[in-house]
Order: C-alpha cells, then sequence, then structure tokens
C-alpha cells in the first residue's frame, strides 16, 4: 500500500473503553412514556387546539425546538398537556388567558 510504499505505517488508533459516566445526561436520559402515550398526549394537545382555538399556546411553548410538539422531551409534553388543559378551563369560564398566566412575552428579534 501507499503506506508501505512511503516507509510510514499509519498511527494505530487509540480507544478508550467508555461507560455511563461518558455520556452527556441528554444523551443517557431515558423517556418514561412510552410510543403509544405519547401519541395519545399529542392528539389531545391537537384537539383541544383545535376545538378551543389554542394552537398558539402550542406555537409558544414549542417555539424552542421549531414548533413540534413531537420533539419536545417527556416533562414539556406533560407541561404543555396541563397548560392546554387550563387554557380550555380558561376559555370555558371566561378567564383571561393574561390573569391565568399562559402568555408568555415571546422576546422575537425581527
Amino acid at each position: 500500500m501507499i503506506a508501505l510504499e512511503l516507509g510510514k505505517a499509519p498511527p494505530k488508533p487509540r480507544l478508550k473503553l467508555v461507560g455511563k459516566e461518558d455520556f452527556s445526561e441528554a444523551v443517557t436520559t431515558k423517556r418514561t412514556l412510552d410510543a403509544q402515550s405519547r401519541d395519545l398526549i399529542y392528539r389531545r394537545i391537537r384537539d383541544l387546539g383545535r376545538m378551543y382555538s389554542l394552537m398558539w399556546l402550542v406555537r409558544q411553548e414549542t417555539a424552542s425546538v421549531g414548533g413540534t410538539i413531537e420533539c419536545l422531551d417527556d416533562a414539556a409534553l406533560g407541561d404543555l398537556l396541563s397548560m392546554m388543559e387550563r387554557a380550555r378551563e380558561c376559555r370555558v369560564e371566561g378567564v383571561a388567558f393574561d390573569d391565568a398566566g399562559l402568555v408568555k412575552d415571546g422576546g422575537f428579534c425581527l
């Protein structure tokens, strides 16, 4: 081969045994929800958004993940569902979303 022709051998690869502690928390964190449970939550969120005109809340809460609820982790997904249920109650009872603390400052820069 070329390395033999040049009289140089390629450097040997350096291998290292890695364990759990070598991975970041994001990689080692396991989901607690199975796929079916997540799918049910997605459907409930979308249903609430359509039935009660709450998709603005979904957009607000998923802005950090490009507006895709499937990219939320389990905790954020559960929080979003709770917020959607609270917003539904606000809509039914006539409570302003601002008064309920659901509207956040977007802080978008144009």
